[in-house]
């Protein structure tokens, strides 16, 4: 199905570039340090989180770093298991009250079944691992978060179903436990979710994508849905006959909520925006012809004039950061620090200033002379 290709129009006088400057991370191994969420209550106040490789181990454990304004540092994090453990996303609603979610496996190896869930909640002194439903069969991961208060937050990801077929994931948390809550995807082949996000208990938004019977098998279509206080109901996307993928999601009031991703597979950036009513594809800044791929992970917004998707680009020298800025009128290209050897943003985090926290990770080599990753961090200002 093919949509309408519409530009969001909102008056708003033009907005300056953002200033960008890589902040100092921790890395906790030699090899492999990732960072794929990230949440910020305040400019001086904010949560990384990932993964690090253990060569103790032979598997990633979990990471997560604390911004004060100056600097970020390591905090003790909580593993499930000894074997693979990850963290793919972070939301805060105060300083006090944090939930990171992912995967962790049962045995070794990068599949070592089972996979279940995880998540972990910071009280304002520690993080602690705190159950979760595991449904289905020998997968399950979480890989978006949502914090509305100390009794209500949502967590979305995918599981396999019957006969193995992926369904999506939607947990809830009241407070006291976590529960699974029901939404049928439109895809019969496969539903998967990669993020959440709301401005109220009655308004919340996940998204992700689906697949079909018959689809080639690199094909994915959009997915939204929208829960209303009672039920998740999924909602109309446009897409391109090429599909596409959704990967983050930013909800600035109930008639103003950003969903970026991937269209024709990975090979364009893609944004969508809804009004109220419906979805629409917003065009995208244009880039450097690439044969490679070009995608958002992440977005974030201080107002809705003030809204950036984060990502990589693909270039000669390999994937660079890409950044657009959305000023009201327009997606504009950023201009972020150029990385020696390449690197991508998985998430973003906005505050009031405006400031903007993107985190991911940047190609290094480590002691052996080999590629690598290390952690990375940006921070973004601007009027």
């Amino acid at each position: 199905m093919c949509g309408p290709l519409l530009a969001v129009s909102v008056a708003s006088p033009a907005q300056a570039a953002t200033a960008w400057t890589v902040l100092t991370t921790p890395n906790r191994g030699a090899i492999a340090n990732e960072l794929y969420g990230v949440a910020a209550t305040s400019a001086t106040a904010a949560f990384a989180v990932g993964s690090w490789y253990d060569v103790s181990l032979a598997s990633p454990r979990t990471l997560i770093q604390h911004w004060n304004g100056t600097g970020w540092t390591a905090v003790a994090s909580p593993n499930a298991t000894a074997f693979y453990n990850e963290l793919r996303g972070v939301d805060a609603s105060s300083a006090t009250n944090a939930w990171a979610v992912g995967y962790a496996n049962g045995s070794s190896g990068v599949n070592g079944a089972p996979r279940n869930t995880l998540a972990m909640r910071w009280n304002g002194t520690a993080w602690s691992i705190v159950a979760t439903p595991n449904p289905g069969a020998a997968t399950r991961e979480l890989y978006g978060v949502k914090v509305l208060s100390t009794t209500d937050a949502w967590a979305v990801g995918w599981y396999y179903g019957v006969s193995f077929v992926p369904e999506a994931l939607v947990l809830h948390w009241n407070g006291t436990t976590w529960s699974q809550v029901a939404l049928s995807g439109p895809g019969d082949a496969g539903n998967y979710l990669s993020a959440v996000s709301g401005v109220a208990s009655n308004d919340v938004w996940a998204v992700g994508s689906y697949n079909n019977t018959g689809d080639a098998r690199s094909l994915r279509h959009p997915l939204a849905a929208h829960y209303d206080g009672t039920a998740w109901t999924s909602t109309p996307m446009p897409e391109t006959a090429a599909g596409g993928y959704l990967r983050a999601v930013t909800a600035l009031a109930s008639n103003d909520v950003w969903a970026v991703g991937s269209k024709n597979g990975y090979a364009t950036p893609v944004a969508y925006h809804w009004n109220g009513t419906a979805w629409t594809e917003v065009p995208t800044a244009a880039l450097a012809a690439s044969t490679g791929n070009n995608l958002f992970y992440g977005v974030a917004g201080a107002a809705s004039d003030q809204v950036w998707a984060v990502g990589y680009q693909s270039s000669a020298t390999g994937p660079q950061l890409l950044v657009q800025r959305w000023n009201g009128t327009a997606f504009v290209n950023e201009t972020p620090p150029a990385l020696p050897f390449g690197g991508q943003l998985s998430a973003a985090a906005a505050t009031s200033g405006p400031t903007l926290f993107a985190a991911g990770a940047r190609t290094d080599f480590g002691d052996n002379g080999g590629r690598t990753d290390r952690t990375l961090s940006i921070r973004g200002t601007g009027s």
